[in-house]
């Protein structure tokens, strides 16, 4: 397995373990996405042209249910998104969710897991690649910016800033 493929592989161990905890906190799950969604270039498709799909676990409706009760304790729920972003049509906002999205995010990334726990590091390399693509890469990109946007109306410490001596804040 490559390098790239090892730290995303780690990476996607550590934000399910973050999803299946108890605690869900704002700036941990900002700087998993922020890995997760960095690493996508470097994971390459792998030809795998076996035909037959495997059925790996999947999170299904019940698991999705648990999951979305799992991250109430996140503090920011819901928000006003632009769902196609290149359609100039006047397409209104819809109403996001972000336990829904981290619900979403959790499940595509743990079915990969479980591919690549099965020994199928190819399936769950494209899977996690596609389903990037397809599913929760706009959900992760959603949640970055309701992030972000949480700290600016918050004024909470941004891990992004550091204090200069005068006490003042600088942009790193």
């Amino acid at each position: 397995m490559s390098l790239a493929i090892e730290a995303f592989s780690e990476n996607v161990r550590r934000f399910c373990q973050w999803s299946e905890s108890e605690q869900h906190d704002v700036e941990t799950a900002r700087q998993l996405l922020l890995v997760l969604m960095q690493s996508i270039p470097y994971l390459a498709f792998i030809d795998d042209t076996t035909g037959d799909l495997p059925d790996y676990p999947r999170r299904g409706y019940e698991g999705w249910k648990m999951d979305h009760k799992n991250f109430s304790d996140f503090p920011i729920q819901y928000y006003r998104q632009v769902f196609a972003p290149c359609d100039l049509n006047d397409a209104p906002p819809v109403i996001g969710d972000a336990h829904d999205d981290l619900a979403d995010i959790y499940g595509d990334l743990w079915h990969g897991l479980q591919a690549l726990d099965c020994g199928d590091g190819k399936y769950a390399v494209n899977y996690w690649r596609e389903s990037y693509f397809q599913h929760w890469g706009h959900y992760a990109s959603a949640a970055i910016y309701e992030i972000d946007e949480y700290y600016r109306i918050t004024h909470a410490e941004r891990p992004w800033q550091s204090a200069d001596s005068s006490g003042g804040r600088n942009n790193v």
